[in-house]
Parts: structure tokens; sequence; C-alpha cells
């Protein structure tokens, strides 16, 4: 078992059980119980395929925390995702392991636009778009629906719910 450094990962048995943890220094978070072994190790290689940094929450500035979807009852078992790495005082941070960030286009104001999602009860309901990242006020109203084909890949952080959106 390696751990999201790549090296291998440290292993110990206590009373609880055995697993696996980083044992680099810095460490990135990785804690994986003996029996979930090769749930883990998919994940790992899925989050690899994507090519992504290992994210560090906004708020603690701390590497995340690789997690697994666990119950096999969900459509997503087995998908990695991470959440904040602050043991102690953890943040809201969350995201999806194995996705491709969406590129977002830029508009007028030189800043990237915020991709939000169609709440109300439509044919275009839960559909992705881009709008203009200012607030109501100073808004130039840019709108642009998300292509299709990055929907699969449109990681799920900060997006925007609007409820009369389009």
């Amino acid at each position: 078992m390696k751990c999201l450094h790549g090296k291998p990962a440290a292993y110990s048995t206590t009373s609880n059980g055995s697993f696996w943890f980083c044992g680099q220094n810095p460490t990135c978070n990785f804690f994986c119980a003996e029996d979930e072994g090769y749930m883990y190790e998919k994940a790992i290689t899925a989050w690899r395929c994507a090519e992504q940094p290992h994210p560090r929450c906004d708020e603690q500035h701390k590497l995340a925390k690789m997690c697994v979807v666990k119950d096999l009852m969900r459509v997503n078992y087995g998908r990695p995702f991470f959440v904040c790495g602050d043991k102690t005082k953890p943040c809201s941070f969350w995201m999806w392991g194995d996705v491709q960030p969406l590129a977002k286009p830029e508009w007028r104001h030189g800043l990237p636009c915020v991709v939000c999602k169609v709440k109300k009860e439509c044919l275009n309901k839960d559909r992705l778009f881009f709008s203009c990242p200012n607030d109501k006020e100073s808004s130039c109203r840019f709108f642009e629906w998300a292509p299709d084909e990055q929907l699969g890949f449109f990681q799920s952080v900060n997006v925007s719910l609007f409820s009369n959106g389009p």
C-alpha cells in the first residue's frame, strides 16, 4: 500500500485493528483500515488518473484527507473524495477526488466565471451554467451554459445554487 505521496505507507496494529497510514513528514493525511485496503488502492488510482494535485482546504491551508464512499447502497460506492485534514477544527472543505476541474471562462472583469446550478423545477433542473462572478448590483449579467460533455468532470466545490435561475 502506498500513501498519497506515492511512498510505502506505514502499517500498524492496535487493539482496534490493523491499518496503513502516511509515515512521511509532513503527512499527506492518508489513513486506511486493513479491510478497506483494496477499495483505497482503487480510489488512489482513480485520483492519480485525474492528474489533480493533492488539494488543500482554503480555510486551514492543510493537505486534505482522502476518504472513500463506503456505503454499498450509494451510486458512488468506492469513489474517492477529500475533506479538511485538520483533526481539531475541520472546516467544511469537500471535493471529489477523481474529477478534473471544469474550465471556467473569463469574462469582461478578468475574473473566472462562477459555476451555478439550476434549482427550480423545469426542463433544465440541475443543469450547470456560468455567470458573472460579481454581486447582483455590479453584475454584467453574463450567462453561458456549461458544456454537457464536461458535466461528468464537474468539481462540486463552492457551487452557487440559484432558486430563480434560468
